[in-house]
Formats: structure tokens, sequence, C-alpha cells
């Protein structure tokens, strides 16, 4: 039985930054039940390389997979659906984008039986800019400003149309409510501090959402904000030394995911995770977890969440990894995942405690999903 998992086979780049973990067993107040997986079935997706992916991965009802891959020459490509036998693969590219000039996917979610991506694109003012070359010449070009759309498309790839949003700060995540308004997430760009927002779904900002507790910028002449058990004091600008994280880079790496008509909002770093109703509503979820860990992803199932999460090793040269399930109530842990071979860290799927990872098959040439299930089922 082998129960660590390690992304030998499968890297991960959530938007630029990237991660490779392993499993870590973290500590609890309370001892979870230990369940063993093991392979129910396996399916090749032959026409999608075996490349990295940007986080997160997302899955509908009908166990169709939504992802992004992650190019080593052009970067982060426009999302994909992907069927669960992994024969169909549905493109949802920039070039059916239409009504918005100079289209660039951000962020992808899935609600109902539609694709919405969060989009950046170039608004002409009719006007010119000019700007002088190193050289001394004057360059003209049409003037533009940078606005964000949220594009949707229908699960088989029709493009609907763009809703352009009315905001203050800059969006970098989108969630979608059952209603149709969204939940976007994003930072003010003069402080880095985060913003999180419920806009309808004209596009037309409806109000802010306060977080308590949620991650903010250290004050920088406080050395000691970490010793003063303050994990959500973060420094504004990245620091290059190990594997330190900088507000910007948590705010950007953060994730939305659905639970039933709620949305969560967390962050890559040990802090709560948030749920989110429709009215702006919040409910503060602390996971009773010992340690310094990472939030990675949540999958929140009938009666569970199904939480990994990211530890440093000792001498912080690597990351492990670890996956447990918990009352989304009170916190508490109820199981604890082993694994019984070298999955990566692509979980697309999770139906109670069956489970779809995405990872790249054993030649390393395509992409391969992979099914599990508690080793004692008939």
């Amino acid at each position: 039985m082998a129960a660590s998992r390690s992304v030998r086979l499968l890297g991960v780049c959530i938007l630029a930054v990237v991660w490779c973990y392993a499993q870590q067993l973290p500590q609890h107040s309370s001892q979870p039940d230990k369940v063993l997986l093991e392979e129910a079935s396996s399916a090749l997706v032959s026409s999608v390389p075996a490349e990295s992916i940007a986080m997160p991965v997302l899955c509908d009802a009908d166990g169709n997979i939504l992802l992004r891959l992650a190019m080593p020459d052009t970067g982060v490509e426009d999302p994909v659906s992907v069927s669960g036998d992994g024969k169909t693969v549905t493109r949802f590219g920039k070039e059916k984008i239409n009504d918005i000039p100079r289209p660039l996917p951000l962020s992808m979610f899935l609600s109902g039986s539609e694709v919405y991506i969060l989009t950046r694109g170039s608004i002409s003012l009719n006007s010119d800019v000019k700007w002088r070359k190193p050289n001394g010449e004057v360059e003209t070009d049409p003037a533009s400003k940078s606005t964000s759309f949220v594009a949707r498309f229908r699960r088989d790839g029709t493009y609907v149309g763009a809703v352009p949003l009315d905001l203050s700060f800059k969006p970098l995540h989108l969630g979608v409510f059952e209603n149709g308004d969204f939940l976007v997430a994003g930072y003010d760009p003069p402080t880095d501090e985060p913003r999180v927002a419920i806009v309808g779904s004209n596009g037309q900002f409806r109000k802010f959402v306060e977080l308590k507790g949620d991650v903010h910028a250290r004050v920088e002449s406080d050395a000691s904000a970490r010793e003063k058990n303050d994990p959500t004091a973060l420094p504004r600008s990245k620091t290059w030394e190990g594997f330190a994280e900088s507000l910007r880079d948590v705010v950007s790496t953060s994730q939305i995911a659905t639970d039933g008509p709620n949305l969560l909002l967390f962050r890559p770093v040990n802090a709560p995770v948030f749920s989110i109703s429709p009215s702006g509503d919040v409910r503060v979820h602390n996971l009773q977890v010992k340690g310094d860990y990472r939030l990675f992803t949540i999958k929140a199932t009938r009666d569970s969440w199904i939480v990994e999460f990211i530890y440093d090793l000792p001498d912080r040269t690597a990351q492990k990894f670890a996956t447990y399930a918990f009352d989304p109530g009170t916190g508490a842990p109820l199981r604890e995942y082993f694994f019984p071979t070298d999955l990566g860290f692509g979980l697309a799927c999770a139906d109670g405690d069956k489970f779809t990872f995405v990872m790249a098959n054993i030649e390393g040439k395509t992409l391969e999903l992979m099914k599990l299930r508690p080793a004692n089922l008939p």
C-alpha cells in the first residue's frame, strides 16, 4: 500500500506560480477514519498532451472535467472540457469571443450547463497616445483601456456573449451563484489589498463583501508579525527566498468553489474558508488542522468537504501533500485518504469518497483520467 502522492508525473501551474508536492499527514485534534482508495477505472485523453495544469480543475454534474493546460512555450491556454470517458474534448477558445477586443482569459467557472470565463479586454478610446522609444523615435498608437468582462459559453462550446464588469478594483477570480449573479475576487492595485464583491448578472457592482480574518498586508516595519500569530499578515511584494509568499501571490492564486447555493473562497495559506451566500452573508469556517499548512483545493460533496493541503518539509526544499474529508459545520476531520499509486495533484471530481484525478499516463505522453473508490467496496 502506498500512502504517498507526489507530482512526479504531472507538474502544476497556479496562474504563473509553479509548485511541486508529495504527501504528508497533518496533525488533528481528533482522529479521522482512515480510508484506503483503489483504482476503479481509467481512461486516456488521447487528444490532450501531458502538460502542467492551471488550477483549479473543475467537474460538472455529468463528470465532464474543465481544465486549462499550462504549456512551456505558450503559457496558460484556453479552457477545455473533457468527458468522463476521455473521448470528447470541447474547447472554449478565445477566437470564439467576438464581442471583447483582444480577449485574455483570466479564470473560469462552471455553473449548471454553462462555462463562465473572467476575461480582460482592451477598449479603444478613439484617440492616440505617443511614446518615445529608447533611440529617440516617437511612436503613435491607438489609446485604449483595459476592461474586465464575463464571457459565457454553453458546455458544447457555443459562445453566448459577454457582460462588461463595472468594478473599481482589479478582478482575478470568478464565481457564479445559482441566480446568475457573480462573486468577483481580486485586489486594489495601489495597495494589493484583497477585494471581494457581489456583482449582478448584468455586470453592475452591488456590494463589497467583508471577510473577517482574510489575508492582508503586513506592516513592513513590523518584522515580528508572524511571531505574533497572524499568519494572514503577508508582505505586499514577492520575497524570493525559499517558498515565502507575498500578499500579491496569495490573492492571485486564491480559488472560488461551489458549495450548494453558496460559494467558497479560500486562499493558499493557513487561513479560514469563507462561505458566501448570494446576498453577501459570510460564514467563516476554521478547519481543525494544526501546523503550518496551505489550502490547495476544496471539493464540496453532499455532506463533507474534500480538502487538499500542502505542507513544507522541515528544510523547505520541497512540499508535501495531504487529503482529508471535513465536516463543514464543525471543521472536524472525518476521513483521511490513502492512495494506491502516484496520482499527482489533479483532483477534479469528488462524489462522496469516490474521486477522479487528472494525471499524466505512465508514458507521460497524454492525460489520463483515473477514478478511485474505497478499497472495501464490492
